[in-house]
């Protein structure tokens, strides 16, 4: 008891997560339609390298459920007229426009916070996670051309950005201060994310200490995780564990063996990569 009152609230906190082992292959079928939430995940899923290098936002969208094609193309939209926008702007200045790109697009996108939310949800409605804001934001980063790291710990993921006009830049997606520029305050935050670390349950009983960099597709196949967690805390088990199988399929990442671990303590667990 002590697992499910203490330790998993901690790695549900966290709203991103991902898997260790990859079971889905191009040309094979790891996902049955029924297990599908939408045309576009069963095709996402089943051929996950196409999918990805033809369109990030197929995997961006894939957890959304049952969308049609028109849904998908109006919210991509919204977000590659952003991006555009901000394209523009770069082109125009010889200064730094990161600190616009991240006040604007919380204005624009970013309402209300609520965990486990999907990237769907966020362009549709303004609800966002740490997740999903931070695929956001490396979403912009990234068609910009900006160098930037995903940052993960135990507690936290944030943005290391190499600005060209103001250097080493922090981009916290939560935060509406979540821009920050000076190396000492930079220093200063990353140390406190670790001294959450060190301070976590998971790190002090299980030893899981994650510090490592995301991909932009980790990220959005780790939405797949908030899923796994909204089905536990609905006491669907066997939604949860799907959940996580098709984290798996997309993404790796070790936090995921200790939610499946705890989810193979309650029930029976049936392994969806058969």
């Amino acid at each position: 008891m002590k697992f499910i009152a203490v330790i998993l609230p901690l790695i549900i906190s966290l709203s991103f997560l991902g898997k260790s082992e990859v079971y889905a292959q191009d040309h094979e079928i790891t996902l049955a339609k029924n297990q599908s939430s939408s045309m576009l995940e069963y095709y996402s899923l089943n051929q996950i390298d196409k999918a990805w290098n033809t369109d990030h936002f197929n995997l961006y969208f894939s957890p959304t459920e049952k969308i049609n094609a028109k849904e998908f193309t109006s919210m991509k939209q919204d977000v590659q007229d952003w991006v555009n926008y901000w394209q523009e702007q770069k082109d125009k200045t010889n200064k730094s426009i990161v600190k616009k790109i991240f006040t604007k697009t919380r204005n624009k996108f970013l309402k209300n916070y609520a965990e486990c939310s999907s990237f769907s949800e966020m362009i549709n409605t303004g609800t966002y996670d740490c997740l999903t804001a931070t695929l956001l934001y490396a979403h912009i980063f990234d068609e910009l051309g900006y160098d930037f790291q995903i940052k993960q710990l135990n507690s936290h993921v944030y943005i290391l950005l190499n600005d060209a006009h103001q250097g080493r830049t922090l981009i916290e997606s939560t935060d509406v201060y979540g821009y920050v520029i000076n190396q000492n305050d930079i220093d200063e935050r990353i140390n406190k994310y670790q001294s959450r670390l060190e301070n976590s349950l998971l790190y002090k009983e299980y030893g899981m200490n994650l510090s490592e960099n995301l991909s932009l597709k980790d990220l959005a196949g780790l939405q797949y995780y908030n899923q796994a967690v909204n089905a536990y805390r609905a006491d669907n088990f066997q939604d949860a564990q799907l959940a996580l199988y098709k984290a798996s399929i997309v993404t790796d990442s070790p936090r995921i063996i200790y939610l499946r671990s705890y989810l193979e303590d309650q029930v029976s667990y049936e392994d969806w990569s058969k």
